[in-house]
C-alpha cells in the first residue's frame, strides 16, 4: 500500500477516537508514541514522514439510535437507569446540560409534561416565573420532533431548556437541553446550537 495512503487512513482513524494524552501509532512491527498537536518524523520502510496527530474541534458519540456532534473539550458519558431506559448526559462548567434518554420498552412521548414538572418542581416550589410553550424541529435527517420550550427566570437567573420527543412503536427517544443565559458564554450556545443541528435518529 502507498505510504501515504496508509499514513491518511491510519489518521483518519484515530481522528473518530477521543484520545487521553499520549497514544502509540504502530505500523507494521513498529511503534511511534505520538502526542496531540505535536509532529514527528517516523520511518515507514525506506523513507521517513512527517506525523502529527490533531484532534477535531468536533466529535461524533454515537449510539445505535442516534448520533450528534459535540465540542472535543466536553464528554457525553452513558448511563443504564434501568426498565431498558439509557440516558446520555453532558454538562458544561457553566450549567448548560445536554440530556437524552433512550426507551426500548415504552414510547416517552407521554412522559414529557412528567419531565418537565420534575425538573423544574423544585424552581417552581420557590418562586420562579415558569413559562411554557410548545416546540417543533425538524432535523436534517427528516425526524420531526416534538415538545416544548420553558423558561425559568429569577434574580440573576435566566434558564431556558427545550424538551423534544421522538415516538414510535414502544421506544423513542426524550431529550432535554438546559442554558442559564445569565451566566451562559458563547461556547455554551454552541453546544444546543450543535446538538440541534447536527443530530440524527436512527432508532426504528
Amino acid at each position: 500500500m502507498n505510504i501515504r495512503i496508509l499514513i491518511s487512513l491510519l489518521f483518519l482513524f484515530f481522528a473518530k477516537i477521543s484520545f487521553a494524552e499520549n497514544y502509540v501509532l504502530t505500523i507494521g512491527k513498529e511503534s511511534y508514541e505520538l502526542s496531540l498537536d505535536k509532529e514527528v518524523r517516523i520511518k515507514v520502510g525506506e523513507h521517513y514522514v512527517s506525523a502529527k496527530l490533531k484532534q477535531k474541534d468536533y466529535l461524533t458519540y454515537t449510539t445505535g439510535n442516534f448520533s450528534f456532534e459535540y465540542p472535543k473539550q466536553y464528554s457525553p458519558s452513558k448511563s443504564d437507569l434501568g426498565g431498558g431506559i439509557f440516558q446520555t448526559a453532558m454538562m458544561t462548567p457553566l450549567g448548560t446540560v445536554v440530556l437524552i434518554q433512550e426507551y426500548t420498552n415504552i414510547d416517552p412521548s407521554s412522559l414529557l409534561d412528567l419531565m418537565i414538572n420534575e425538573v423544574t418542581k423544585e424552581e417552581r416550589e420557590y418562586g420562579y416565573k415558569l413559562e411554557s410553550r410548545p416546540l417543533s424541529t425538524t432535523l436534517s435527517d427528516g425526524t420531526v420532533l416534538n415538545g416544548k420550550v420553558v423558561t425559568s427566570k429569577y434574580k440573576g437567573s435566566d434558564i431556558e431548556r427545550l424538551f423534544y420527543t421522538y415516538g414510535i412503536k414502544d421506544s423513542g427517544l426524550l431529550i432535554m437541553t438546559q442554558i442559564d443565559y445569565e451566566i451562559a458564554s458563547s461556547g455554551d450556545e454552541d453546544v444546543i446550537n450543535r446538538l440541534i443541528k447536527s443530530l440524527k435518529v436512527t432508532m426504528k
